[in-house]
């Protein structure tokens, strides 16, 4: 065998064996199954939640927005008067992991005159308070907690100075060291909005959270072996 088929045969099988083996852990991240998979929770008194949006409104005050990333459905942050809301998943981790990269499309409408950041997720104080973070929770951490002990990684947060309207955007974040670090348990991923100060409209779409399991990198050392071994034969 040519050298340059080795080469093309090894790569095949590697790609192959990735994608076969490649573990998607978020359930029903378009939202096209509504909030099948997902938990909401609004701090005592909140208006309004995250809602299921369609086309181009807000769930509530039918502001303009942009049409859903992909598919039919997103959610979204919509209410009337303050509240704090939380979308979260629990999701169960392998035992052995890869590189794992969360991966989410976001849209962005703060009516306010910019984003106040206290160190708190407590809508209903007099302390301002218009924000939008996403993290890796511990398993069973409170929805509203920001406790070091309970974030293993914070992977998104609006800070004084963001820009206040943005389209839906992707993002991608690598996420290895936070999800092996829980390899074989579980842990929670929260999407939180809180406004206080004017309303907010915190977009999430296509959320994914996929580990190439390990078992892709050994169908590609076996093939180089196997292939090392015809070689000398």
């Amino acid at each position: 065998m040519k050298r340059s088929q080795r080469t093309l045969l090894i790569c095949s099988l590697a790609g192959l064996g990735a994608a076969a083996h490649a573990q998607e852990l978020v359930n029903n991240g378009g939202f096209e199954s509504g909030f099948a998979g997902w938990s909401r929770f609004d701090q005592l008194g909140s208006e309004g939640s995250f809602q299921l949006q369609s086309g181009t409104s807000s769930p509530i005050n039918n502001l303009a927005v942009p049409s859903p990333r992909s598919g039919f459905n997103a959610a979204m942050t919509d209410s009337t008067a303050g509240g704090t809301h939380v979308l979260y998943q629990d999701i169960s981790i392998p035992a052995v992991v890869g590189t794992s990269t969360l991966r989410f499309s976001l849209f962005i409408n703060n009516t306010a005159t910019g984003f106040f950041t206290p160190g708190s997720l407590d809508w209903s104080t007099p302390t301002l308070n218009q924000q939008a973070r996403i993290d890796i929770l511990a398993a069973g951490a409170d929805p509203l907690s920001v406790a070091p002990g309970d974030i293993l990684q914070n992977v998104f947060l609006t800070t004084v100075g963001s820009p206040l309207l943005s389209g839906y955007t992707d993002f991608s974040v690598d996420v290895t060291a936070a999800i092996a670090a829980r390899a074989g348990q579980s842990i929670r991923l929260r999407f939180v909005e809180v406004d206080n100060v004017n309303i907010f409209n915190f977009g999430v779409d296509d959320v994914s959270l996929n580990v190439p399991a390990p078992s892709a990198l050994a169908l590609a050392a076996a093939s180089a072996l196997f292939i090392r071994r015809r070689r000398t034969a």
